[in-house]
């Protein structure tokens, strides 16, 4: 055969076998929800690539969901609606398991033992995350107690705020706040400086008593929390009190 014909069909075959590769796995959008731990396998077995597969295979299990192709989390977390009470997610509760991404690590870590040939031992690794989730309990119930966490004085609630803001800020600063034309402003001058240092020296992330005030009032977003502080504190500065008063209930 010459020498071009040879490349012809070498490069048909290429093809050929890379439309059955695709043609052969499954969008994971397209099956079913699994109901268990083993049909979270089958259906990863059906719809990852090769090379997904190979990534958990071949990488420490408690390190497959920090790899490139899954840190920002698989299609598989979006398709069974892990983090909506899916079917798949009530039967990670029922077992203990709870938490989006305890679940997403526990599904690539039993997925990873399946594919190396090791006993999955799904309560077990579950107890493991039980124990975690006590420890960080705890360590949320100790913090939310506290009226001050690494030598930084935490408010107790809204007014709080706005006191320790008082004393804190620079007559600069707050001059700056209340002149602004609106609450927009407020946060448009004040999120990536103020705003930031609120969330983070208050401890809206890790956990605080002024955190768990927020939390009660069905606010969960630490940048949501700042904000509400800052728009009221906003008025405060003004004299201006019915609001916040009203949100607060102490109206």
């Amino acid at each position: 055969m010459p020498q071009n014909d040879t490349m012809k069909f070498i490069f048909y075959i290429l093809i050929f076998q890379t439309f059955c590769f695709s043609q052969s796995k499954k969008d994971v959008y397209d099956l079913p929800i699994p109901k268990n731990i083993k049909g979270c396998h089958q259906t990863l077995d059906k719809t990852l690539t090769e090379k997904e597969i190979e990534v958990v295979k071949n990488t420490a299990e408690d390190s497959i969901s920090f790899t490139e192709d899954f840190k920002e989390k698989a299609d598989f977390f979006h398709a069974w609606k892990i983090y909506d009470g899916s079917v798949l997610t009530k039967y990670f509760n029922k077992k203990g398991l709870y938490g989006f991404w305890p679940i997403y690590e526990t599904i690539l870590i039993t997925y990873h033992r399946h594919l190396t040939g090791k006993n999955i031992d799904l309560e077990n690794l579950i107890l493991k995350y039980q124990a975690q989730q006590q420890k960080d309990k705890e360590f949320y119930i100790s913090q939310i107690k506290k009226d001050s966490i690494s030598g930084t004085y935490i408010p107790k609630d809204l007014k709080d705020c706005f006191l320790t803001l008082d004393k804190t800020l620079s007559e600069q600063d707050k001059s700056t706040i209340r002149n602004a034309k609106n609450k927009s402003e407020v946060l448009l001058i004040t999120d990536d400086s103020l705003g930031r240092w609120i969330r983070n020296n208050w401890r809206m992330w890790g956990g605080s008593r002024l955190s768990n005030y927020f939390h009660e009032r069905n606010v969960s977003e630490p940048e949501r929390m700042s904000a509400i502080i800052l728009e009221f504190y906003y008025e405060w500065l003004q004299n201006k009190n019915e609001n916040w008063e009203k949100w607060t209930g102490n109206q």
